[in-house]
């Protein structure tokens, strides 16, 4: 079965980078393109150009929870599988709308990378490893999740202000976190990665499906334990969304990992 899922997730992520990927800027509280046509696969990128407000970007009309804002410099993915109409606005600013008119499905050309495994070199918190890729170390994100930062750096200070949480409690349950993925997988071990291998995030890592030795999803592990959580503003497939979404409401039903040792750190982390 797992064997099927890695299967599964290695061709849905790579159909899904085949695509075109479309930008499109927030400043002055405008969407520009406030209207702009795809095809079905492709992705659009909003980017945060303003200095000082905050945004999302919310398909309301579908039913849709308004996703997570975010500020100055930061973007939020989303990549679009089926062919239609779909308008949105901006959850706090609501004459702020946008359209995005997507066109029938093409075939993709699917890249493989099956036979290629990495060593990894360290777990540096609970949804990033180091790898050895092409004679050099690179950063790895689990690609879809976030856990908790285990470190003082810009982002702890960013989810202290948005979750209202004390930054020491986010470095309590973010070197747990760690140590969780630390089980998963250790120094020296090889991992196989599925994705597209030649984009980086903004953070200059490799985002990407990791496949530890026993065959495991080391995203959907993290999450089905308990110790990450669905990532919203990245771009992901609509398929490797709702298991991820679903293994992290089934972690919390099931009280697993920080949902039983921290409930209420992660209800307020979670929102």
């Amino acid at each position: 079965m797992k064997t099927i899922l890695s299967l599964l997730l290695f061709f849905i992520i790579n159909s899904t980078y085949a695509a075109t990927k479309h930008d499109i800027d927030i400043k002055k509280f405008k969407f520009s393109p406030a209207e702009i046509t795809i095809e079905a696969g492709d992705t659009i990128r909003w980017t945060n150009k303003e200095k000082r407000q905050y945004h999302s970007v919310w398909f309301e009309q579908l039913g849709e929870p308004e996703p997570d804002y975010f500020f100055p410099d930061e973007f939020f993915e989303r990549t679009f599988n089926d062919a239609g109409d779909f308008p949105y606005r901006c959850g706090p600013h609501p004459r702020m709308t946008g359209i995005v008119h997507v066109l029938k499905p093409k075939k993709k050309t699917l890249k493989k990378d099956t036979k290629t495994t990495y060593q990894v070199e360290s777990v540096e918190d609970g949804d990033t490893l180091v790898i050895q890729y092409k004679g050099k170390s690179q950063r790895v994100q689990l690609i879809g999740i976030d856990a908790p930062e285990n470190t003082q750096n810009p982002k702890l200070n960013l989810d202290s202000k948005r979750k209202e949480i004390k930054k020491l409690d986010l470095l309590e349950i973010g070197k747990l976190a760690t140590d969780h993925l630390k089980t998963l997988v250790i120094a020296g071990q090889k991992v196989s990665l599925e994705g597209n291998l030649t984009q980086k995030d903004k953070y200059n890592r490799l985002p990407a499906v990791v496949i530890n030795k026993k065959g495991e999803s080391l995203n959907q592990k993290m999450v089905n334990d308990g110790y990450a959580l669905l990532l919203t503003r990245f771009a992901l497939n609509e398929d490797i969304r709702s298991s991820l979404e679903k293994s992290e409401k089934q972690a919390r039903s099931d009280k697993s990992g920080l949902w039983k040792s921290h409930p209420e750190l992660m209800e307020k982390w979670s929102k």
